[in-house]
């Protein structure tokens, strides 16, 4: 007779399985009348938000932000200047310069020349006609013969700003190249004939270290720069007009400009492009070697000279 086997079981393991089974499959269920957990979390903090103390906190860090953002950004205008920063990078002079030499309506037109000026045919032909002196072609030919103004010198200055910062010129002052005696080659009598100065400033050549001062009809004036300054800002324009005058000398000489630029102080140096500006006094006794004298009728001709025919001399009245 063949045996069946038995299936044993414990019913440790049965109630432990079947305890497990149960924990299992409830787990993820809710319990009746139990609330989800997400709307309690929402209620929660919505509930806290109605709270009056919550609102007044929040807009305190709004203001409080608000302040430290805008010192933030103030930090770095405090640690730099913003127009020196600008300058840094932008091209070119501080400031550019016209230079011109001038006759005011005080002024002649005298002039002198180191040796004997003798003009061409051409250059003859043009002084003689009536109205000559008054002339562009008049000036051309005494700038590019190297005439020398007579007694004083007026040049206009034309200074033009290229830089964010303020510009601040200081101080112009002369620097001598050459001070010797009088020209005494040839002399141009072109007297003036009247009028009223415009100047700037005025330079004493014949002193040892001279400055700018103010123009004063009867009198050198007080140091020009002694309470004021020339200011430029970008773009502006200043016009100065300076007038340098001798009694006793032959002067060459530069202009030196001292002017500040933010916190620098900086120099530059002007002159009659390229060359040092001249002016010279009249020659002791008038003793020139020739001498060329305005007519009635603005024409110019020789009227004084070792080898000057007696009849030119008769036909030119000097000066």
């Amino acid at each position: 007779m063949t045996r069946r086997p038995r299936l044993r079981v414990r019913a440790g393991r049965t109630a432990r399985f079947g305890h497990a089974s149960g924990t299992q499959a409830g787990a993820g269920r809710s319990q009746p009348g139990a609330p989800p957990r997400g709307g309690a979390r929402v209620r929660a903090v919505l509930a806290l938000l109605r709270r009056p103390w919550i609102w007044a906190v929040t807009v305190a860090l709004g203001a409080l932000a608000t302040v430290f953002s805008g010192w933030i950004a103030a930090i770095p205008a405090q640690l730099t200047d913003p127009e020196a920063a600008k300058d840094r990078i932008r091209s070119g002079s501080d400031f550019s310069l016209a230079v011109d030499i001038v006759r005011l309506d005080d002024e002649g037109k005298n002039a002198a020349f180191r040796g004997d000026f003798r003009p061409t045919a051409a250059e003859r032909a043009m002084l003689s006609r009536p109205g000559a002196a008054a002339t562009p072609a008049f000036d051309r030919l005494m700038h590019t013969r190297g005439a020398v103004s007579v007694d004083d010198l007026t040049v206009r200055l034309t200074l033009t700003g290229h830089r964010n910062q303020q510009i601040n010129i200081l101080d112009i002052r002369p620097a001598i190249v050459e001070r010797t005696a009088p020209l005494s080659g040839t002399f141009f009598c072109v007297p003036p004939q009247g009028g009223v100065s415009t100047m700037t400033m005025v330079f004493d050549m014949d002193r040892p270290s001279p400055l700018a001062r103010d123009a004063e009809v009867t009198a050198l004036g007080r140091p020009f720069f002694g309470r004021r300054t020339i200011t430029l800002h970008d773009r502006e324009q200043r016009v100065v007009i300076a007038r340098a005058f001798t009694a006793d000398h032959y002067v060459a000489f530069r202009l030196n400009v001292t002017y500040m630029l933010g916190d620098k102080k900086k120099h530059t140096v002007i002159d009659d492009h390229g060359k040092p500006f001249q002016v010279t006094a009249i020659s002791p006794g008038k003793g020139y070697r020739s001498v060329f004298s305005l007519q009635a009728d603005y024409s110019v001709c020789r009227s004084a000279g070792q080898d000057l025919p007696a009849a030119a001399r008769k036909a030119c009245t000097p000066c």
